[in-house]
């Protein structure tokens, strides 16, 4: 028999628990708080777009029907809005140990007219429950079937212990309702968690209105990130997370070490990755210490007058391009932030033009066109006529048209971004500090200390500590403890500065070709300025700019653009000046962030990857304690070291990462061990 429970109606007709001292929702503010928690908590609408299979939800305390109802609602706007269909199915499978009865569900949503006509469809197929009524589960269908409903009748971890689901997961998001764990604590036990690790699907969201520190704890231990959030309701905070790193995984090495936000951070750097990091953590309300070996930040790679902001995209959606097309929007994003806050900084989102300079680039185009595997807005094909109205010059190549790329002067930004870290009151800097030697330190062996693992640089100032180091250098650190571990090269790069002419002074975007050349900049440092390049010595450690680099700038520009080259005329009496810089490379061309791996304990703990790379190992990556790596930019620092410091970010204060699982590992510096294992190595 189906347990009935005792409900009373408040004067507002808002149904009240008997059983649990409580309200199932507020009249005045349940149907927002709701919406807010469990539909945009759970980023349901986008996430209807980006599944083409079923869509699938589980709740925890189905109770009045107010999430499935509102969650039909937003279903039914998409459908609206989208009448061409490319909506996923969804099914919504929910659980309730003590269902209400019709005439006790009809009752209960009449303060709610403005979900009627949905709440009318519900009731027409809900049973009526009375005492004498014995049902397992309640089933619905809405929408001609694109919706269904399944309300298990048990308590809710037993309920969702019944249902199947293959290895890897059933449920995209979860909407953890219910009475509070303080009015229920029944239903918010290890059980019901371990069912929820059981059932999720690798980035399966969940949504809770409870901030209670074991429900933390539980959704942490079962492979959620966690992010504890400001609301505007009743709830001041809520919590939302991502399963990203599953315990019960079969591939361990991929799982990154879960760690107690630290307090206090120490970076190594001083160019766009370490700025980038210093401002994610100041934001996270993490002191940070950045340590540059030169008198100014910005000196290195990062100290050219104007570097072009795009992705790097391939025909067919790759690894490589997923990556970069998802950092290009999350640059383009945070450094429109900065200048809104008033950290304004010379730039220009003119586009950028990918010229087909030989006959065999056109083809590539063409094909690329084709495929059209990219939206037009980040990248699309222009004839030759439609470049030149867009450069605001004559070209005579067609090619492939960024229209929200652009230019930046790094030295101006990384100066603006450093100024917002500053501005949080959480960032000390301290140049003209050259490492040149880092040593882990471990913690002694009395009880009655409570010391961690932690690190000790030795400078030419003297000897600091770091409790929690992240290290962000370019190439010149390469060759340090620990870091020379990893596969990073260095690669050198010369730029030529030229004067402008009234010949090309109106180019209004970015040209790449094999090289690249940039509109004028707008400060007065490099007023009047193009920047052509750049040259790509590997294996050199020399920043001696050189005139026959130079010479190799202005040639690879003449043989590229002939007809443009000599529209311009320009000699070498035109050039400005000269930058030679080095850039840290890694061998796949994606930059590094995460913790600095232990290879050889990697190398003994997983030696069955060299037999079958499907080898199944639980055991998580060995790391070094509280060493972070974010390096091997390269010369895509611009685009990708925003995305990698919310990554870093998320590392080291436990949060949902900004990825998913597979690119998460494509960045992780433990997968060079882990490939050399593979292809027997090492």
């Amino acid at each position: 028999m189906n347990k009935k429970p005792k409900l009373s109606f408040q004067s507002n007709g808002t149904p009240y628990s008997e059983q649990f001292n409580d309200i199932y929702f507020d009249s005045k503010s349940g149907y927002q708080q709701s919406e807010d928690i469990f539909i945009h908590g759970n980023d349901i609408n986008n996430k209807l777009h980006q599944v083409n299979d079923t869509f699938v939800i589980a709740e925890t305390g189905f109770g009045t029907g107010l999430n499935f109802l509102l969650t039909l609602q937003s279903y039914q706007t998409l459908q609206i809005n989208h009448p061409n269909g490319d909506i996923a199915k969804l099914s919504f499978i929910s659980t309730e140990k003590f269902p209400l009865s019709k005439a006790q569900l009809i009752q209960s949503l009449k303060p709610l007219p403005q979900l009627a006509l949905l709440s009318d469809l519900l009731i027409t197929q809900y049973p009526t429950l009375d005492n004498d009524e014995q049902l397992e589960e309640i089933n619905a269908s809405f929408f001609d079937g694109k919706v269904t409903l399944k309300v298990i009748i048990d308590d809710a971890a037993q309920g969702l212990s019944n249902i199947k689901a293959n290895k890897r997961g059933l449920v995209d998001a979860w909407y953890l309702d219910g009475f509070s764990p303080a009015k229920n604590p029944e239903m918010w036990s290890e059980a019901l968690f371990n069912q929820i690790g059981r059932l999720s699907k690798a980035q399966a969201s969940f949504a809770t209105f409870t901030v209670a520190g074991f429900v933390k704890r539980h959704l942490q231990r079962i492979g959620f990130r966690v992010e504890k959030k400001s609301h505007k309701g009743d709830r001041e905070q809520v919590l939302t997370g991502i399963f990203q790193q599953d315990p019960n995984t079969t591939k361990g090495y991929q799982l990154r070490p879960n760690i107690v936000k630290p307090q206090h951070v120490s970076i190594i750097g001083g160019g766009i990755a370490s700025a980038c990091a210093a401002y994610a953590l100041t934001k996270q309300g993490i002191k940070v210490t950045l340590y540059c070996k030169d008198s100014a930040l910005a000196q290195g790679a990062s100290s050219n007058a104007i570097g072009a902001l795009y992705p790097l995209l391939h025909q067919q959606k790759d690894d490589i391009s997923l990556f970069y097309q998802q950092a290009f929007w999350r640059a383009k994003t945070l450094y429109t932030e900065l200048a809104q806050q008033g950290f304004d900084f010379h730039h220009d989102w003119c586009g950028l033009l990918e010229v087909a300079y030989k006959e065999a680039i056109n083809k590539r185009q063409d094909k690329f066109a084709e495929l059209a595997s990219w939206p037009k807005e980040l990248i699309h094909k222009v004839t030759a006529e439609q470049a030149s109205k867009i450069a605001n010059i004559n070209l005579s190549q067609s090619g492939l048209f960024m229209p929200n790329a652009g230019w930046i002067a790094p030295q101006s930004l990384i100066q603006q971004m450093i100024e917002a870290a500053r501005a949080t009151g959480r960032l000390t800097i301290f140049t003209d500090v050259l490492v040149s030697k880092i040593e882990q330190v471990h913690p002694t062996e009395s009880p009655s200390q409570k010391e961690q693992t932690h690190w000790k640089l030795q400078t030419n100032q003297g000897d600091f500590e770091a409790k929690t180091l992240v290290v962000c250098g370019g190439a010149e650190i390469i060759d340090i403890d620990f870091i020379k571990q990893l596969p990073f090269t260095s690669v050198q790069g010369q730029i030529t500065s030229m004067k402008t002419n009234e010949n090309i002074k109106s180019l209004s975007t970015v040209i790449c070709h094999k090289g690249y050349l940039t509109p004028t900049c707008t400060s007065s440092q490099h007023q009047d300025i193009h920047c052509i390049g750049a040259t790509f010595k590997k294996d050199c450690k020399s920043t001696v700019t050189t005139s026959e680099d130079d010479q190799f700038n202005l040639a690879m520009l003449g043989n590229c653009l002939p007809d443009l080259t000599k529209q311009i005329k320009w000699t070498e009496k035109d050039i400005s000046s000269s930058k030679a810089r080095l850039r840290c490379m890694t061998p796949d061309h994606i930059p590094v962030v995460g913790a600095m791996p232990d290879i050889q304990r990697h190398i003994e703990a997983y030696p069955h990857l060299a037999k079958d790379k499907n080898w199944k190992y639980n055991e998580p990556a060995p790391v070094l304690k509280n060493l972070y790596v974010m390096m091997g930019f390269g010369a895509r620092g611009l685009c990708s070291a925003p995305l990698a410091a919310d990554i870093l970010a998320a590392d080291l204060c436990g949060t949902p990462y900004p990825v998913g699982n597979e690119m998460l590992f494509n960045l992780s510096p433990n997968r060079f061990v882990i490939r050399d294992i593979v292809r027997r190595k090492v």
